[in-house]
């Protein structure tokens, strides 16, 4: 077990977020199940819990925004912590198969969760905010994916102990297919970073356009406010593909001019 400043503020922030997950979680269930039948005063109370509810998953994703960026130093600061690692790849074979799951669940967590709160704008501008109950079930069946989050992160630091793993320069050598991901991206080849990054955030955006457009179906006051979010998540998206196309053909130059 290996822990440090870093691994212990990670876990912080993972448990402060399931603190407000599961305190929204009974807001939730309540708009869910009454606001059909509420009468006017009681539509009210369940307004101003959905607005509680908002506000907590805006914390939560800015949260989770600032602990997937932490994850990386965190993961960086433990190189010279495991035998044998060179660059995040050892530290991730030191901690298989949690640290693998954990970086994509976090990645997960940014989508559905920004996917969320895009609907709640589009409920906000929609006349009588139609969605709530259909967010206020969506939050119930997107909350396990925080616990999943955070027991993934203690699962993997607590899992971390001083092996010794093998170097990256020898699991892919020379002859290998494909490069360390880690040190191709991060030291070989750093445009590509910049190519990965904007190709995902245009892909996250077009789920994110898919999303709007099925909740959008299901009133005909959210499909009239939807129109304008989808155009810009559309023009967004273009844009950041542009981007990651701009930046391929520099990055492929500089992984050739090596070799020429």
């Amino acid at each position: 077990m290996i822990w440090t400043p870093l691994t212990t503020v990670m876990v912080v922030l993972g448990l402060f977020g399931l603190a407000l997950v599961l305190f929204a979680s009974t807001k939730a269930y309540g708009i869910s199940r009454r606001i059909s039948t509420a009468t006017l005063e009681g539509k009210y109370q369940l307004e101003k819990d959905f607005y509680l509810l908002s506000t907590v998953v805006w914390v939560v994703l800015i949260s989770r925004i600032a602990a997937t960026g932490l994850f990386w130093v965190t993961n960086e600061s433990l190189i010279p912590l495991i035998p044998g690692a060179m660059c995040q790849y050892g530290v991730y074979q030191a901690g298989t198969p949690y640290s693998w799951l954990d970086n994509g669940v976090k990645l997960v967590v940014l989508l559905v969760y920004g996917i969320w709160l895009t609907l709640d704008l589009i409920n906000r501008a929609a006349k009588g905010a139609p969605l709530s109950k259909s967010l206020s079930r969506l939050f119930l069946l997107i909350t396990p994916l925080l616990f999943l989050d955070t027991g993934l992160d203690l699962a993997f630091y607590s899992s971390l102990v001083p092996v010794v793993v093998p170097c990256c320069r020898i699991v892919f050598t020379a002859e290998s297919t494909l490069p360390c991901p880690y040190c191709f991206i991060f030291h070989d080849a750093p445009l590509f970073l910049i190519v990965v990054a904007s190709y995902g955030i245009s892909l996250a955006l077009v789920v994110w356009g898919l999303a709007v457009t099925y909740y959008s179906k299901k009133d005909a006051r959210v499909e009239s406010v939807s129109m304008p979010v989808l155009r810009k998540l559309i023009l967004i998206s273009l844009a950041f593909a542009v981007i990651g196309t701009i930046a391929l053909v520099p990055a492929i130059i500089q992984v050739m001019a090596p070799i020429t």
